[in-house]
């Protein structure tokens, strides 16, 4: 064995919530180790890029109450660090007049009293001129959202974990997981095993696999989004701060972008359109989804050209209900999974990591877990 030491927790994917993990349970004083197969942020995954969406506008309260604690969670981690890991820029969700989705977000804000404003299709061209919407559409807009930087939140965020004591390898893929009656033994591929007393599988993209291999018949599919970089035409001033977050409900699945973040332009996608793949075999770019995002560009953002000087590429884990999965193996207390976060669990990372500390410790955790439970989906089999 190459490396004897117990630890008290092992993780499974150094991305953002096993760096998040790593960090919360280090300073709560555990002994934990990370093992990522390739970089924290690597382009493979699903944590990478240079932004991310961090909004209020869910249909659902428990995930407004979790962004309130993710904003405290964040500006936290950049005061510790002394690293700057968000920007105020507000968010629209576009739809038509009557759009259902539209209505639940703001049936949501009354509730839970987030301040928003709803904007004909004619004001808010002239309030936000980075967009354009059609009549008979219609915008919510919330001013307190914003733009996470990915990449330097989950490098910060792996670099704090180690500060705080964690042992963090990357370059490790993990290929057999055994459990002797009493601990974890991770073996990797290169032939290094490691042991601890519970282990966090938080693997992004590969998380399917590992619940395939742990009898968790859960339904997840890892999906590669396309996303595309457009320039802007003219002089209008596209960068975050200044240019809100979108999302488009007008189709079946949505269209977002984001402001100027560190590329220069703005970032589009087609949320939950990508294609079904094995995570280790990455597909070329998809052309046909790549023609209908630069079609979104053209209708919703007037001022910028409608070609994409960028494309790239990320990861989804999708659940079929777009929910979380975070639970304990239903036979196995020292097993944890973190999964299925469909395309909108980045800005959670740091909540996430409390919900799987107050599990391995037994603690209440800081919301209700029952909408993530693995026994949503069907009866589990027994681990052999």
């Amino acid at each position: 064995m190459s490396d004897l030491v117990l630890y008290d927790v092992v993780i499974i994917g150094g991305g953002l919530v096993g760096s998040s993990t790593a960090l919360e349970l280090s300073r709560r004083g555990l002994k934990t180790l990370v093992l990522e197969q390739f970089q924290p942020a690597g382009e493979r995954g699903s944590s990478h890029g240079d932004g991310r969406m961090i909004r209020y506008d869910y249909g659902e309260a428990i995930y407004v109450e979790m962004v309130r604690q993710a904003f405290e969670a964040w500006d936290d981690l950049a005061a510790r660090s002394g690293t700057r890991l968000l920007a105020p820029t507000g968010s629209c969700n576009f739809g038509t007049d009557g759009s259902p989705q539209l209505a639940a977000i703001e049936e949501n804000f009354k509730c839970v009293g987030i301040p928003f404003e709803r904007l004909s299709a004619s004001r808010l061209n002239k309030k936000i001129p980075q967009f354009h919407l059609e009549n008979g559409s219609a915008a919510v807009f919330q001013a307190d959202a914003g733009v996470l930087f990915a990449g330097t939140a989950v490098n910060t965020l792996w670099n704090q974990a180690i500060l705080a004591g964690a042992t963090c390898v990357r370059g490790e893929r993990v290929d057999e997981i055994e459990h002797d009656g009493t601990y974890i033994h991770a073996h990797s591929a290169s032939g290094q095993i490691w042991i601890g007393q519970t282990l966090v599988i938080a693997a992004g993209g590969w998380a399917g696999h590992w619940a395939d291999r742990l009898k968790l018949q859960i339904p997840l599919t890892t999906t590669q989004e396309e996303l595309a970089y457009f320039p802007p035409k003219d002089g209008l001033d596209h960068s975050v701060g200044v240019m809100p977050n979108c999302i488009d409900y007008h189709t079946a699945h949505p269209f977002y972008c984001l402001p100027q973040v560190d590329v220069p332009g703005v970032k589009a996608g087609w949320h939950h359109t990508g294609q079904i793949i094995d995570p280790d075999d990455p597909r070329p770019i998809d052309e046909s989804n790549l023609e209908a995002i630069k079609d979104f560009i053209r209708r919703r953002c007037p001022h910028l050209i409608p070609e994409p000087f960028k494309t790239t590429k990320c990861l989804y884990t999708n659940s079929p209900d777009y929910h979380f999965v975070i639970d304990k193996h239903p036979d196995f207390d020292c097993i944890i999974i973190a999964t299925g976060f469909s395309g909108h669990g980045f800005k959670f990372g740091p909540v996430i990591a409390k919900m799987l500390a107050a599990m391995v410790l037994d603690e209440t955790p800081p919301v209700p877990l029952d909408l993530f439970s693995v026994n949503r989906f069907q009866k589990i089999d027994n681990l052999v």
